[in-house]
């Protein structure tokens, strides 16, 4: 412990170069990463609390700090556990920069952005991959973690998105797959001057500085770093931006100014005036990265691991034990033609195991089926597994044209007969064409308390979200089974959820489309990349540094934003 005060005092004697280390080095009042990091984790356990844990009224008007606090304190072992691993995700935060502090592609500054992107993206994927193998090492997971999110937090306070964009997040950044806005060419002017004394940034004489906000992504150079800020334009007082502050001697340099928003002090932040606002967007962000709707570690991992990731261990419910009902409701629809083989494969294998293995059983099989149109669903149930297995293995595609489909008939069928307690596992790749039968199901699921896991969730794009309801209100678990989690999206739709599930083995965590060996390879080789590409843009910035910056570019970038929601 006295070692780790004594790194965090070291880090918060240092220069700063993005929010502060700690509370304790900053503005009282003023985000940190610490702050940043830990509300996010308190808020993000609050999620997983309320819908694995202690699902239910109790904590549905309380707010996410008040919910983990007071989980925590009513158990010892919680609270011990979940301590630590606070403390270690922060203790990788703040040792990503004592060692990283003077790396522009880490703190996201000198328009390092695409860099930093991509070195997110490989963090990122290392910590999934860890994560599932087979025996994880949490501590240094959590320590990964803590350095994904320095730099993550780094592109809210040190950008222009926030700027731009307000305290909404940047759902692309660190994705694999999804491109950002790009960053400024190196010959196009980002900022104009401003009159840089305290007394007049104090009265945001910097505020309008940025010229190209809502058309590219841009960073202050800071002189610290080793990247020389390019040369602007004297006579009209344009060029790249400068990061800022009282140690900053770019900033001296035109385009006279800074840009950064790491305090609400304007001695050091020339975007003072903004730092709450970036404050929040990183916590949504760190939020986001836990626990976000498919790209968030719950959804990647799956609840039993998560809970293992944050100290907060969840028993998962066996779905096979005696008394219960097994519940498969599937879309027989044409449009499933991609899935279809493999649902019935994986289907086939979880009843074949237990069979095979003498496993318990539960007490009887159901089988709905539902297309379009509903004289096309059929429900029926069985106590012989061998029989299941048939059914499944018969099973034919038919049906459709149109997205919609029967599903509400295909539930209900299905809910009628299925024994309390039971779980149920849904596929569909569209929205429900009898939104009328939705009170009925959801209904009878809670009088039931059915577990219902969602394989597969799509939309039509009707605006109205019927199965997230659904899955809402009725209460979900983990449940001891296993499915790839292969995405798509459907041919007929312009949007639809990737697939994602709550379904996961206590044995085979590592059996999740995964080759473990192949992808350690992979991250390492996307770090060497990622060092690469600096290299490149570092020639690229030296070799424009002596250019001119004459006139600020006019090409505009459309930009779509996209949604991102916690699990409820």
């Amino acid at each position: 412990m006295a070692i780790k005060l004594l790194l965090l005092l070291a880090v918060s004697m240092s220069s700063v170069l993005g929010f502060f280390p700690t509370q304790e080095s900053g503005k009282i009042g003023d985000y940190s990463h610490q702050s940043i990091t830990e509300r996010a984790l308190y808020e993000s356990a609050a999620v997983f609390i309320r819908t694995y844990i202690n699902a239910g009224n109790k904590y549905a008007s309380r707010s996410g700090v008040d919910v983990t606090v007071d989980f925590i304190r009513g158990d010892r072992s919680y609270e011990a556990v979940f301590g630590t691993v606070v403390e270690t995700i922060v203790w990788g935060n703040n040792n990503a920069q004592r060692m990283y502090a003077n790396v522009p592609m880490r703190t996201m500054n000198a328009e390092m952005i695409f860099a930093g992107n991509l070195l997110l993206q490989s963090l990122r994927d290392q910590i999934v991959v860890l994560s599932l193998s087979p025996n994880p090492d949490w501590n240094n997971v959590r320590k990964l973690i803590g350095e994904y999110l320095f730099t993550m937090q780094m592109f809210y306070s040190n950008t222009n998105w926030v700027e731009t964009y307000g305290n909404v997040t940047c759902n692309e950044l660190g994705i694999q797959g999804r491109s950002m806005m790009p960053t400024a060419p190196p010959d196009v002017a980002t900022c104009a001057g401003c009159v840089y004394s305290h007394p007049a940034v104090d009265k945001h004489s910097c505020q309008n500085n940025i010229l190209v906000n809502g058309q590219y992504l841009t960073s202050g150079y800071l002189s610290v770093q080793g990247i020389p800020k390019p040369t602007g334009n004297d006579s009209v007082g344009i060029g790249k931006c400068s990061h800022g502050g009282k140690d900053d001697a770019f900033s001296d340099v035109n385009a006279i100014g800074g840009i950064n928003k790491e305090t609400s002090d304007s001695n050091l932040s020339p975007h003072f005036f903004l730092h709450h606002t970036a404050g929040e967007a990183a916590i949504q962000a760190t939020n986001q990265f836990f626990v976000g709707e498919v790209t968030g570690l719950l959804d990647q991992l799956g609840p039993r691991l998560f809970g293992e990731l944050v100290g907060l261990p969840v028993a998962c419910k066996d779905c096979l034990k005696p008394g219960l009902s097994l519940a498969y409701v599937i879309d027989t629809s044409l449009s499933m033609s991609i899935d279809f083989e493999q649902i019935k494969t994986k289907i086939t294998e979880t009843i074949q195991s237990s069979l095979h293995e003498n496993k318990t059983m539960p007490s009887d099989f159901i089988l709905s089926t539902f297309s379009d149109p509903v004289s096309l669903n059929h429900v029926r149930s069985t106590t012989d597994g061998y029989e299941m297995i048939s059914w499944i293995q018969n099973m034919k595609q038919e049906g459709g044209g149109d997205c919609p489909e029967f599903s509400f008939h295909g539930l209900l069928a299905a809910l009628k007969i299925i024994r309390p307690d039971s779980c149920l596992f849904f596929y569909s790749d569209a929205d429900p064409k009898d939104p009328e039968l939705e009170y009925a199901v959801l209904q009878i699921a809670a009088q039931k308390n059915v577990h219902i896991a969602f394989l597969i969730k799509g939309t039509c794009n009707t605006g109205i979200p019927f199965l997230a309801r659904l899955e809402n209100a009725t209460k979900a678990t983990c449940l001891k089974q296993s499915l790839d989690k292969d995405r798509r999206k459907r041919s007929t739709d312009q949007d639809i959820h990737q697939p994602w599930n709550k379904l996961y083995s206590f044995d085979k965590a590592s059996q999740k489309g995964y080759n473990f060996s192949t992808l350690v390879v992979v991250g390492l080789a996307a770090v060497a990349v990622v060092s690469l590409l600096a290299v490149i843009a570092l020639q690229k910035h030296r070799t424009h540094r002596k250019q001119p910056i004459t006139e600020q570019g006019n090409h505009r970038v459309t930009f779509p934003q996209t949604q991102n929601m916690l699990l409820a």
